[in-house]
């Protein structure tokens, strides 16, 4: 192959290639979320998974974290989600026994957000914490 009047291999330009597709993937490869955290639905509120008396709690993220968020409908023959409007993040619904992923990236400046199971969002509610 031929560039501007110089030869370069066949060689040289996969390699060529191949740098250039690794650079373009590792900011996806990159950008795992730094925690999980667990929700549990029952009685028709949000609860921690290993705090089921605190209904609705507040979530409390670092500004700019990427935070994988995943929900687990123990409320028999309830559906339900999870969704920060705001940010417009929403899960789809679930029923019982299902359990769904979102992956959120935090606003980078402080502040609250509310949370919602859409459905039951009048009693389905908490805040975010952004610090």
């Amino acid at each position: 192959m031929s560039i501007c009047g110089r030869t370069i291999s066949g060689r040289a330009v996969a390699a060529l290639a191949l740098l250039m597709v690794l650079v373009a993937l590792l900011p996806a490869v990159s950008s795992t979320p730094s925690r999980e955290i667990t929700l549990v639905v029952h009685d028709m509120a949000f609860y921690f998974e290993d705090d089921l008396h605190t209904p609705n709690p507040t979530l409390e993220v670092r500004a700019g974290e990427r935070v994988r968020v995943v929900l687990e409908n123990r409320d028999r023959g309830m559906t339900h989600d999870f969704a920060v409007p705001v940010l417009d993040a929403a899960l789809d619904p679930i029923t019982w026994n299902e359990t769904e992923t979102i992956v959120i990236d935090m606003p980078k400046t402080p502040g609250t957000y509310e949370y919602v199971c859409r459905p039951h969002r009048l009693m389905m509610r908490g805040t975010i914490r952004v610090n």
